[in-house]
């Protein structure tokens, strides 16, 4: 009998403890975990240590996260010694709740190139690496990839050319549409054809689309016919197919990688401006503490012109005097 209990109570401890990220291992949990979230979001209401807080998320990197919309998160703490004030950017990480949410003050929206500030110690330097590295981008489009994955086992492939309906020769004028923004963009044909020749669907017939908010409207224009396709964010594609449906519908899945390249082809206008991380002044004293070598430049220039300023006057005024 003792035996079954402790075999129960053993199970139970595992359990437990399978969906929990332990100290030390945590930018490792998030990299792999298709339900960690990681995403830079405006505060909107914030009670110190512990509390809930709420947020507007304006920038995945990664997990199911809605940008846009207003978010509560339970047992929000801060990592780093820093006060989280009200209409602020922070980065967030999520993992389930069983663990804290993270908030994190950094330099930059710019994965590649920011810092995480106020922080010491191997773990959050791994952190900063993985977001340095892009990794957590690429777990984003593994996992979408693996999700869509499930819907494709007998689907037929199909390039996004023949989607549209039109080719390179054929068509005058290629447009992407922005979800959000009323306005089209003309992409350079040639460049769009080259990506879509290459770019296989998966035919799914009809899947919805149940967050629909982001993505790319495509519209190729051959004369005064326009083929219109829906690229969604989630990978789900619209094709002539389903415009018919009420209901945002998926007629083909596109991969991660190639979604991403399509995005590309958007001139920078196109991209979504993002409220500051902060106030300037921050922002500047934090450029300087982490481009020494920059900033050591630059003051040293700023010096000779100011003593060569000062040596001016000082031999103006002796001139003067003479």
């Amino acid at each position: 009998m003792k035996k079954i209990v402790s075999s129960v109570c053993l199970i139970l401890i595992i359990l437990s403890m399978k969906f929990t990220a332990y100290a030390g291992s945590i930018p490792e949990d998030l990299l792999h975990n298709d339900g960690a979230q990681i995403f830079f979001a405006e505060v909107l209401s914030y009670h110190g240590e512990n509390s809930t807080v709420t947020v507007s998320p304006v920038k995945k990197i990664k997990g199911e996260v809605a940008t846009g919309t207003q978010q509560h998160y339970d047992n929000a703490n801060t990592v780093g010694d820093f006060k989280v004030r009200n209409g602020n950017v922070y980065l967030f990480t999520y993992f389930d709740a069983n663990n804290p949410t993270e908030i994190f003050e950094v330099t930059s929206y710019d994965t590649s190139t920011l810092k995480i500030k106020n922080t010491t110690g191997d773990m959050w330097k791994r952190f900063e690496e993985y977001l340095n590295d892009g990794k957590y981008e690429k777990a984003e489009q593994d996992r979408i990839n693996r999700i869509n994955a499930k819907l494709t086992e007998v689907g037929d492939e199909i390039t996004l050319t023949a989607i549209t309906e039109t080719n390179n020769e054929k068509c005058d004028k290629v447009e992407f549409g922005v979800f959000g923004k009323n306005k089209r963009y003309e992409i350079d044909k040639s460049e769009f054809y080259r990506l879509a020749d290459d770019i296989r669907l998966i035919d799914v017939e009809n899947v919805l689309v149940m967050e629909p908010e982001g993505g790319l409207v495509i519209r190729c224009s051959e004369g005064t016919d326009i083929r219109e396709v829906i690229v969604y964010d989630n990978c789900k594609v619209a094709g002539s197919r389903v415009m018919m449906y009420s209901a945002p519908t998926g007629d083909y899945i596109i991969k991660a990688e190639d979604f991403n390249k399509l995005l590309s082809l958007l001139p920078e206008d196109a991209q979504t401006k993002l409220p500051p991380l902060k106030n300037l002044h921050a922002n500047l004293m934090y450029w300087f503490i982490f481009n020494s070598r920059t900033a050591y430049i630059i003051g040293m220039a700023a010096l000779v012109v100011l003593l060569g300023a000062v040596a001016f006057i000082i031999k103006n005024k002796r001139k003067k005097n003479l």
